[in-house]
């Protein structure tokens, strides 16, 4: 069906609905809107699909997912953007959005939507329920991970900038409604780590895993996957040549210089705060499968961090050993502290799993001159 600019300004004053424009051909198994090949999302893809990304994360960071999958089909309304521009409609990006949203919802996504205030930099927009929010409603939390992202990308396609969607009140949360408030912001690292930090992000949204080609990047630098026996062969072959405790002596330094590099390279983004360094740094590691922190204390009358790992990467590797084996983690923590906080300093094992303790645990203190 062919659609004109007279039927789009129909539809955003509400004199026309989006019924006449769907065409369903069940013995095809078509359905369109506009012309344009589309199909139903059940409720179960939806819960699935949440689920999925639950099992392999949590709940809070399963939604941060779904936002990223929907932000690139927000990204993909820059068609109908340009097809407006090109009937004479210059929509501002509230009211493009709201039409987008109008065309989605009358095809069963939630509720109609209100804008509540839109300015260059600023829009704000509520409805009584969205899709997910009702599909989800069991989890009792903020789920609208679709909508943030959807906003996101129909803000950046029509704008050329970086936008930050948060929603606010959530159906499914316990809220009457579900509100979003979209700000324009300056794309910056320093926001990045401190949500990784906080546990609001994961690393896995800024892998990009080519397979394929044989490459993975982690924030735009090569990275790769090293299997845990690399440790033991590692280890053992330079016991082999210079004996244990020098070849410890070899590895905790190594890792050492790697745990400063590493900030320094945090730092290059302009991120400047030594504790948010270090927690980035800590987050980042044990993200990537290097360990889990169960705790981090601080005692500030001998200035000594003790830091309680599970799961650490020698330790998994060569099992119960009777006694410690964790140089390269040791290293790699006293070089993250020693760069964010620029002191020298000392790290120490001093429970080990593989020596049969319940936790690895390590302190940091400053080294004495």
């Amino acid at each position: 069906m062919k659609i004109g600019r007279e039927d789009f300004e129909a539809l955003i004053k509400g004199e026309k609905n989006i019924t006449p424009y769907l065409e369903l051909d069940p013995v095809l198994g078509s359905y369109s809107a506009f012309g344009v090949k589309t199909a139903s999302n059940p409720n179960y893809m939806i819960k699935a699909v949440y689920e999925m990304y639950e099992a392999h994360l949590n709940r809070k960071l399963a939604v941060k997912a779904m936002r990223k999958l929907y932000r690139s089909v927000g990204a993909g309304s820059l068609g109908l953007y340009n097809l407006l521009k090109k009937f004479g409609m210059d929509l501002k990006p509230a009211e493009f959005l709201m039409l987008v949203f109008k065309l989605q919802h009358q095809q069963g996504w939630g509720a109609p939507f209100e804008l509540v205030e839109a300015s260059e930099k600023k829009i704000i927009l509520r409805t009584a329920h969205t899709f997910e929010s009702e599909v989800m409603k069991d989890w009792k939390m903020s789920v609208c991970g679709i909508h943030m992202g959807w906003i996101e990308g129909v803000l950046m396609a029509v704008t050329g900038k970086s936008w930050y969607c948060l929603e606010t009140k959530c159906f499914a949360n316990g809220d009457g409604c579900c509100e979003f408030v979209a700000d324009q912001v300056e794309p910056s690292w320093k926001y990045k780590a401190q949500a990784i930090v906080n546990g609001d992000s994961a690393i896995t949204e800024f892998i990009d895993h080519k397979p394929l080609e044989g490459t993975i990047k982690l924030i735009d630098d090569p990275v790769v996957i090293m299997p845990r026996f690399v440790f033991t062969s590692m280890m053992n072959s330079l016991k082999k040549t210079m004996g244990e405790m020098p070849a410890g002596g070899v590895n905790y330094r190594a890792y050492m210089d790697m745990g400063k590099e590493n900030v320094e390279h945090y730092k290059k983004m302009g991120i400047t705060n030594p504790n948010t360094l270090a927690n980035m740094a800590f987050t980042f590691y044990s993200q990537m499968g290097w360990f889990k922190i169960i705790k981090m204390e601080w005692d500030e009358a001998t200035k000594t961090k003790t830091l309680t790992l599970e799961h650490t990467v020698e330790s998994e590797a060569f099992g119960n050993t009777g006694k410690n084996v964790c140089y390269c983690t040791a290293g790699l923590l006293a070089g993250i502290v020693e760069g964010a906080f620029g002191i020298k300093v000392q790290g120490r094992e001093i429970a080990c799993r593989s020596k049969g303790n319940d936790h690895c645990v390590f302190t940091i203190t400053n080294k004495k001159e």
